[in-house]
């Protein structure tokens, strides 16, 4: 079977579960190609999509990296491929607004005219987000791309109202066009069907983790102490969903009462200055540490070291919610109990006081007494870890999931 994914950009890393899927689906004798709209970053000797040859499964509609320029860069960019296929009536239709509205507008379809003198037919056709849903269901309405559409939903694409209110018609044409939406959760399950989606065309299909990469590994004995403190992690892009600020004021209060606790952040973004002057200003050199994108290998080693990992997410002010965070997942499988928030998905894996811990949204005050709890000794923290482990193992393992999209694909 030949398996098309659509996507946006390839190889984008900070969406890996679409990088392991495809490789999950090449390992189960899929043969997978990528239609991509632009290219990501020149992959690393050694890393995964140079040593498994994904490059040379992909074509891109334009050629240059979206991520690496401007807006009105990338407009220019496009003209410049579109504009000469002009007196090619296709072209001309694959800019009419009125049939493919956003998708016309942002030139890729007339692009993808240009660039695919031979339709691309697959048995499946994966698409990673609802906009790429969207943009899939138009390129095969123009003959570009033939089978199936699976479109998998993650969150920004079912809870940003910019892209709700752009694509409220071109959601409702892909309900009715499309063969399967694949949300990763039970909410955006109902969220779709509350969109008008038919029931019967919705499949939850959760991402999940590589089991081997991030093994159990029970704590030590070295229990948090009044000379030893509580080290908490948070692995997390410093973009406002993530909560990572309330995370920041919640160690600023202990800091106050004296409770030794300790927060390494691993992760960039556009709050990352905002954070380190919060540092500064509330002289918290000693208890917050911030070390900026690190990889993978670094991150598995601070989990090693972490007694907890936080991930209080947030509604983001744009409405823009978390799926199920993968980085949670990770810290469970590793051992780490989590304490995160009562958030979108993240209630559908970890249990509060089972499995880790959730608060509320924004609530400094129960952060703070939660990780002042947790410090205290008040919880057991081996058997949480070991029930975090087992929900990851039985209801988010990569293995087990890709197994079961190739089934429903075959």
């Amino acid at each position: 079977m030949t398996i098309l994914f659509v996507l946006p950009e390839f190889p984008k890393y900070s969406e890996t579960f679409v990088i392991d899927q495809i490789v999950g689906l090449l390992d189960r004798g899929f043969d997978v190609r990528i239609l991509a709209i632009s290219r990501g970053p020149v992959p690393a000797p050694g890393d995964i999509v140079a040593t498994r040859g994904l490059m040379e499964r992909a074509t891109f509609i334009f050629d240059h990296s979206a991520s690496a320029s401007r807006g009105w860069q990338i407009l220019l960019q496009r003209l410049r491929q579109v504009v000469p296929g002009l007196p090619s009536p296709r072209v001309r239709r694959a800019l009419s607004v009125r049939l493919y509205g956003h998708a016309a507008k942002s030139l890729v379809l007339a692009g993808a005219v240009r660039r695919l003198r031979e339709p691309l037919k697959a048995d499946a056709i994966i698409a990673h987000f609802g906009p790429t849903g969207v943009l899939a269901a138009n390129l095969r309405a123009l003959g570009l791309i033939e089978g199936p559409i699976y479109t998998v939903f993650h969150g920004y694409d079912l809870s940003r109202h910019s892209v709700l209110a752009r694509h409220a018609d071109d959601y409702r044409r892909l309900f009715a066009s499309g063969e399967r939406m694949l949300p990763i959760s039970t909410r955006w399950q109902r969220k779709l069907e509350a969109l008008g989606c038919a029931p019967e065309k919705i499949q939850v299909h959760r991402m999940g983790v590589d089991l081997d990469s991030f093994r159990f590994q029970p704590r030590a004995n070295d229990a948090p102490s009044p000379s030893r403190p509580l080290r908490v992690l948070s692995v997390a892009r410093l973009v406002e969903k993530k909560g990572v600020t309330y995370l920041c004021e919640a160690v600023a209060r202990l800091a106050k009462r004296d409770v030794p606790v300790e927060l390494e952040i691993v992760g960039d973004g556009p709050l990352q200055q905002e954070l380190e002057r919060f540092v500064a200003r509330h002289g918290l050199e000693q208890h917050v540490f911030i070390r900026g994108r690190r990889d993978k290998a670094y991150v598995q080693a601070a989990l090693r070291r972490a007694d907890v990992f936080a991930l209080p997410s947030v509604t983001a002010a744009d409405g823009d919610q978390e799926g199920i965070p993968v980085s949670l997942m990770e810290a469970m499988a590793s051992g780490v109990p989590c304490l995160s928030t009562v958030h979108s998905g993240i209630p559908e894996l970890i249990e509060d006081g089972q499995s880790g811990w959730l608060v509320p949204e924004r609530d400094v005050d129960a952060l703070a007494d939660k990780l002042a709890r947790i410090q205290r000794g008040e919880y057991d923290l081996p058997a949480i870890a070991g029930s975090a482990r087992a929900t990851v193992e039985s209801r988010f393992n990569q293995s087990r999931l890709h197994d079961q999209l190739a089934a429903q694909l075959a």
